[in-house]
């Protein structure tokens, strides 16, 4: 992608990252990775590389091709660089996916960022500072922040952020539950619950559940939840591509009907 003004190195390899950075080099450094670039950028949950995408603060033409320029306020304390690439922020980047992503997606970037940050605090100030009148980002991710206040805890990962969505509107769930014996001992921390039936559900993958190693701690683990009267629900990648038939077995687990008894621990194969 040559433009005017932009030297490139001819030995070096054509890649998204070297595209984008020639997007943002050129026109005087007028713009900005931004959006899905900048979240691809942040390795947010859910981003993936793809078109160029530039934030400019005033209507210009932009020289390279195959760039998707964005118009919008560009303060200062919005920009960064990410791998020497100017860019917007993980907290300004989250605003603005916001208002071109589904809902979904932006609670996948929401749970990866809160997971990382813990502290909601800049993300919130960014949100009251970025916020106007007809911005839909802000508002949608403020109300995703709001929501997940009342949940206490934030997702462990993208599956159980999948998982959540399938098995919302369940009475009584909770996530990231502390399993207490009869003799008042930790069991264990289960991604999901229903306190009430002792019904837990886990989002199983092979990312970090497929060695020896990890199965055998998940034996023991389960072995455990199993002695202290609960029943478990292990839901992996593959269930997740049928929500509908995870739905109906978390339900009858709940009615204690035909097939209740807690199955053994996938045992995934190594990726």
């Amino acid at each position: 992608m040559p433009v005017p003004n932009v030297f490139v190195v001819a030995s070096s390899p054509s890649t998204w990252r070297q595209q984008l950075a020639i997007a943002t080099a050129c026109s005087n450094e007028a713009g900005s990775a931004a959006y899905e670039s900048a979240g691809a950028l942040h390795a947010v949950d859910g981003a993936k590389e793809g078109p160029l995408i530039l934030l400019v603060a005033a209507p210009r033409r932009v020289l390279a091709e195959n760039v998707v320029v964005h118009v919008g306020p560009m303060d200062p304390v919005d920009l960064t660089i990410v791998d020497g690439i100017r860019c917007t922020t993980i907290e300004r980047t989250l605003c603005d996916l916001a208002s071109v992503r589904p809902e979904f997606e932006v609670m996948l970037a929401f749970e990866w960022y809160w997971r990382r940050h813990r502290d909601l605090t800049v993300l919130q100030a960014a949100i009251d500072r970025l916020h106007r009148p007809g911005q839909s980002g802000t508002k949608v991710l403020q109300r995703v922040l709001s929501e997940a206040l009342l949940e206490g805890l934030p997702t462990e990962s993208a599956l159980e952020v999948r998982l959540e969505a399938i098995l919302r509107g369940l009475p009584g769930l909770v996530r990231q539950h502390e399993v207490i014996d009869a003799a008042g001992q930790f069991v264990a921390r289960v991604d999901f619950a229903l306190p009430s039936l002792r019904i837990a559900i886990e989002a199983h993958s092979a990312e970090f559940h497929s060695s020896e190693a990890a199965h055998a701690a998940d034996e023991v683990r389960h072995r455990r939840l199993v002695g202290a009267g609960w029943r478990v629900r292990y839901v992996t990648s593959l269930d997740m591509d049928q929500p509908n038939l995870v739905w109906a077995e978390v339900q009858t687990m709940r009615r204690g009907g035909p097939g209740h008894a807690t199955p053994p621990v996938p045992h995934l194969p190594r990726t």
